[in-house]
């Protein structure tokens, strides 16, 4: 039982931080490179940044 709370817990872990990576994406988007805020652009940020965070925990490095 105590793995899979664990487990859990990693997967919510690894949640925030595509979230984290999507924000600061997003902040870059709209403020130097000027594109207008909005859902669809907050959505594609947020899963660039869990791919980011894939292409991190699969790395063979």
């Amino acid at each position: 039982m105590r793995e899979l709370v664990n487990e859990v817990l990693l997967r919510f872990i690894k949640v925030g931080a595509a979230t984290l990576v999507g924000a600061i994406i997003f902040l870059a988007a709209v403020g130097p490179f000027g594109a207008t805020p909005g859902v669809e652009l907050w959505l594609l940020c947020w899963l660039a940044g869990a791919a980011t965070i894939l292409l991190l925990d699969s790395s063979p490095i």
